[in-house]
């Protein structure tokens, strides 16, 4: 689903300058002057830019207990990662915990939704006993999430994605299916696509590494680039590339690890042609090192675009 959309669930949210014509935006990212951990921060940031804007996802994309960690340690770049998902237009495909943390870690898995008239969210995994599965069972709640039409399958990465192959209502459903299936660790795991989950699902554990998108984060962001047209293969098309400009306060998006919480993205934006959205300004804000006790990768991979120059 995208940022914004439970102001209305169908809202496309678009990174920092888009304006409705077919390019491919850069989108610079920095690490705030004022932030602590500055060169330690260098290379997880760059490496999560990276993942962004060479899109190329997968199913199996989560180690847990990963050796590179200490069991008590939270991998930076894989929080990188999801917020700065946000900060390109992305939300949370389920409740979960910073977004409803009144509910139960069980009902927090279950896939993001609206309230219905009832005011209550309607929480039944079905006969699976999975939440976030296609059998789940949810009354009169609204729908956030988009899915293959005729399919509800967030393990597929498809060569058309846009909104002639994609769907957020629910009557187009395949049959037999209850509800919109989203990419959790537990779902992944029962239906046999290894060891993966969406970035943008809330919820991370110590000693946990997740630093490459799915197939599920892929597709949404791709339904964003298909255009204010919603159609894929037109001229208001668009790509990304993250371009990291080191320390720096001047960027389209500024990371700063200066806090007492854990990790949070702030946008602002402005709407284009409803129900787009384009996002105006990003704010990544981690915990500080004395308030999480973060692991710093600092291996450099792939491709990393930097003041507008290739490096490997």
């Amino acid at each position: 689903m995208f940022a914004e959309s439970q102001e209305d669930p169908d809202i496309i949210t678009h990174p920092i300058g888009y304006n409705g014509t077919g390019e491919t935006l850069e989108v610079s990212v920095c690490i705030a002057t004022d932030s602590e951990s500055q060169s330690e921060l260098e290379i997880p940031v760059q490496n999560a830019a990276a993942t962004w804007t060479t899109l190329q996802p997968t199913n199996s994309n989560v180690t847990r207990s990963d050796s590179e960690l200490g069991p008590n340690q939270f991998d930076v770049e894989s929080v990188l990662l999801h917020e700065l998902g946000h900060c390109i237009g992305l939300a949370h495909p389920n409740l979960g915990k910073k977004s409803e943390p009144n509910l139960t870690n069980t009902e927090q898995e279950f896939a993001m939704a609206l309230n219905g008239s009832n005011g209550a969210y309607d929480l039944d995994a079905g006969g699976d006993g999975i939440p976030g599965s296609r059998d789940d069972v949810r009354g009169d709640d609204v729908n956030l999430n988009w899915f293959r039409i005729g399919k509800n399958d967030p393990f597929l990465y498809e060569s058309e994605i846009d909104l002639d192959t994609y769907s957020n209502d629910k009557n187009d459903l395949p049959s037999g299916h209850t509800w919109i299936e989203i990419a959790s660790f537990d779902v992944s795991q029962d239906l046999g696509q290894g060891s993966g989950e969406g970035v943008m699902n809330q919820g991370t554990f110590p000693q946990e590494t997740q630093r490459k998108i799915h197939n599920e984060d892929a597709t949404t962001l791709r339904i964003g680039m298909a255009g204010l047209d919603e159609d894929q293969g037109t001229g208001d098309d668009y790509g990304i590339q993250l371009t990291y400009g080191g320390i720096a306060d001047d960027c389209d998006i500024t990371i700063r690890m200066k806090d007492d919480g854990f990790g949070l993205c702030e946008i602002g934006g402005d709407p284009t042609n409803s129900p787009h959205i384009s996002i105006t300004s990003g704010t990544i804000t981690l915990g500080s090192t004395s308030a999480v006790n973060w692991y710093f990768n600092s291996t450099l991979s792939g491709l990393i675009f930097r003041d507008r120059f290739e490096q490997q």
